[in-house]
């Protein structure tokens, strides 16, 4: 036996933790679901079997649609807690990351949580739930406040530590400036086991680490949704009836196996040492938040010592990214996380508690921030949800400091934390941001009534499974009468899904502007593999002016480049200017072009704004009294006016160009990965308008304007 400090009670101790959550912004058709298929079955097999015993999480959105939808299931996980059976636990409300949040946050959720545990299920918790077991050094000081004695991290964040496999049992005590915090290990092995493998597996695994290691905990702390809601796991947990088996083959063992809480191993139970864990997570999230050529090299070397049997002694000192790569990998989920931190601060120099800040905290949920094998960011509706209560959250802040009366505001600010200055303009009806260093285009275009980012368009990029596409269509085999992990599958939800396999060399946003050959088409620019004669889309635009004048923010910016076109470089210089009053937009622009041999070429003004929703009839382009569906790339010779409307959120934004111009309109879609396989999914529209620029020497002005009607 390896030396450890033996369990009180002379027998190995599983401790189970099941975590249920469903993200801000999710469908109430998928809570219903997860309802019926997975939490109730879960909570009902629990109190047919008092002696099995185990810690539960229920995420704050959950409880929410619980406590108005169901409040018979809370009742029930409360019985379950009166009689001592499960031990409940804290965590952030809204599921955020508590690492990538600021501290005066991180105490609010866990306040919020620990408060609403008490509440519902009658006890005052003794962990928390640390969501997607993002750990860094500085959370025991961090979370000091919130007077919790535990959480649970992977084993993989001891391994980081240079910790062995015995040290993967019992618990270690960690600290930040003086503040000690307990660490249970989640173990690998009883992740991949349960619910995946037959019971008698797991039991295996305990006996031999029961002989091994002596009596001590394993800890198992995972997703709830694994029991029905993963693909294929209902049938196997209880169509098949794998769970009540799974519970009997413990009871079976209980000579020297018994089921546990945390909170009572910890009071009962020394710890095994101290240990000081690096910035970790999960390995499979340390692999996805690598850049995408990175993450497959990564994967391919793990699966090379797998089968070359090393990866076990290697495996401490192989590791990935963190999760703050994501914030890198993805310009859209750094966009959002750092416009939650400048409405956090705005809201604290308010001095905001009430309403606002509240759906500050829910704008904190950590689904929509990234992507690895759950759709995660690719999923428009979650992000939209992000949008959505920052936008309140300003939107309310706002009304208070200006009240009713006509405003706006213009601030400039490295919003995106890139070391370049963005113009944050504002108005009571929209606000946008704009991004002089990227092509001075405009990434974010709120409207404050509806709750709605129209800009939050996701760019195509190469990710690490579009490799996949080179192996064989078919689900990788499980072993017989098992279930395979979705780690483990390779499906595809749609034929011939290769074809949308496009990556952009730019990222999407508004007021992106292209030099194009008289000849470039629609179905190139699509691709984008058109020939661009300019560098304006990835240029940087200087700065000139800016400020608000009465009820209008505008700035006003210029960028000295060239005209890329055979025979050239023809000089030009580009003048670009934004207004903002109430809920019109307008982009002005005026080209000059210097060298009298410069040949005729396009302006093409582009814009990347959703609905969220393609073939929707009730979300559509407008133009000459004809609804134009969102599905289909199409092409107007010349356009005057433009709506894009969205009759179930009962609005349109009708875009209006200075002359008329050529509209160009294509579906901006993705392959993404997800639960269930690789889909393809609708992230926006590009909608561009092109105007012909003379030849010559010159100067040529044009201008778009934005109205929300």
């Amino acid at each position: 036996m390896s030396p450890s400090q033996p369990a009180a009670n002379g027998k190995m101790t599983l401790l189970m933790v099941l975590h249920a959550h469903q993200p801000v912004g999710n469908f109430p058709e998928v809570f219903a679901r997860a309802v019926e298929e997975c939490y109730r079955p879960v909570v009902l097999a629990l109190e047919a079997y008092p002696e099995i015993r185990c810690g539960l999480h229920f995420s704050g959105p959950l409880l929410d649609y619980l406590q108005a939808h169901d409040p018979e299931l809370i009742a029930g996980v409360a019985g379950l807690a009166a009689r001592g059976q499960v031990e409940m636990l804290s965590g952030g409300y809204y599921e955020p990351l508590l690492a990538s949040i600021p501290a005066r946050d991180s105490t609010s959720q866990m306040e919020l949580m620990t408060a609403a545990t008490r509440r519902l299920f009658g006890a005052a918790p003794r962990g928390f739930w640390l969501a997607e077991r993002i750990w860094e050094p500085s959370l025991p000081a961090k979370l000091a406040p919130a007077g919790l004695a535990y959480t649970l991290v992977d084993d993989t964040h001891f391994y980081y530590a240079g910790l062995g496999a015995g040290a993967m049992f019992g618990y270690h005590l960690t600290e930040r400036e003086g503040h000690t915090l307990a660490l249970f290990p989640t173990h690998k092995t009883l992740r991949y086991t349960i619910p995946f493998q037959e019971p008698a597996k797991t039991v295996e695994f305990l006996r031999a680490s029961f002989e091994k290691h002596g009596p001590t905990c394993a800890t198992y702390g995972d997703d709830m949704e694994k029991f029905g809601l993963w693909p294929d796991t209902w049938e196997w947990v209880f169509g098949q009836g794998w769970l009540l088996k799974f519970f009997d083959a413990l009871l079976a063992e209980k000579d020297w196996l018994v089921t546990g809480t945390p909170g009572e191993f910890l009071a009962a139970n020394p710890p095994q040492g101290r240990v000081y864990p690096p910035t970790a997570a999960y390995e499979e999230m340390l692999t996805w938040a690598l850049p995408a050529e990175a993450s497959a090299e990564l994967e391919h070397l793990i699966h090379e010592l797998q089968e070359e049997g090393r990866f076990e002694r290697m495996r401490r000192f192989l590791r990935g990214g963190q999760w703050d790569n994501f914030l890198i990998k993805y310009r859209e989920s750094n966009l959002m996380h750092k416009r939650m931190l400048w409405v956090g601060d705005k809201l604290q120099q308010r001095g905001e508690r009430g309403p606002a800040y509240d759906h500050l905290l829910q704008a904190q949920c950590n689904c929509a921030y990234w992507h690895g094998l759950f759709g995660g960011l690719y999923l428009g509706h979650l992000r939209q949800a992000i949008h959505e209560h920052l936008i309140r959250a300003e939107a309310l802040s706002d009304g208070q400091a200006h009240g009713d009366d006509p405003w706006a505001d213009c601030a400039v600010t490295d919003l995106d934390r890139d070391g370049n200055d963005e113009l944050v303009l504002a108005s009571p009806l929209m606000d946008t941001v704009v991004h002089p260093a990227h092509g001075g285009s405009l990434s974010v275009l709120d409207l404050r009534g509806q709750a709605m980012n129209l800009a939050d368009t996701l760019t195509r990029r190469f990710e690490a499974y579009h490799q996949q596409f080179e192996q064989e269509e078919a689900e990788l085999e499980s072993s017989e009468g098992e279930v395979a992990s979705i780690h483990d599958r390779v499906a595809f939800k749609e034929e011939n899904l290769e074809q949308y396999l496009v990556y952009d060399w730019y990222d999407r946003a508004c007021f992106q502007d292209h030099l194009l050959a008289p000849e470039a088409d629609l179905a190139k620019f699509a691709k984008p593999d058109y020939g661009e004669w300019g560098d304006l889309v990835t240029g940087r635009y200087d700065l000139q002016d800016q400020g608000v004048a009465g009820a209008q923010a505008w700035c006003a910016l210029e960028r000295e480049s060239y005209l890329y076109a055979p025979g050239g470089p023809y000089p030009l210089t580009t003048q670009k200017r934004y207004a903002l009053e109430g809920g019109r937009l307008r982009v002005d622009y005026t080209l000059s072009l210097g060298d009298p041999a410069t040949p005729a070429f396009r302006l093409a003004v582009e814009l990347n704004l959703t609905l969220l929703a393609a073939s929707d009839p009730a979300k559509h382009l407008e133009f000459a009294g004809r609804a134009l569906s969102l599905d289909q790339p199409f092409e107007l010779p010349e356009a005057e006016l433009v709506s894009l409307n969205d009759q179930t959120a009962g609005f349109s934004l009708r875009m209006t160009p200075s002359a008329p111009a050529a509209l160009w309109h294509f579906p901006v879609e993705t392959v993404s990965n997800s639960e269930s396989g690789l889909e393809r999914t609708y992230q926006g529209s590009s909608l561009s308008f092109l105007w012909p620029v003379g030849g010559g020497a010159g100067s040529w002005s044009f201008g778009l304007e934005l109205e929300l009607v």
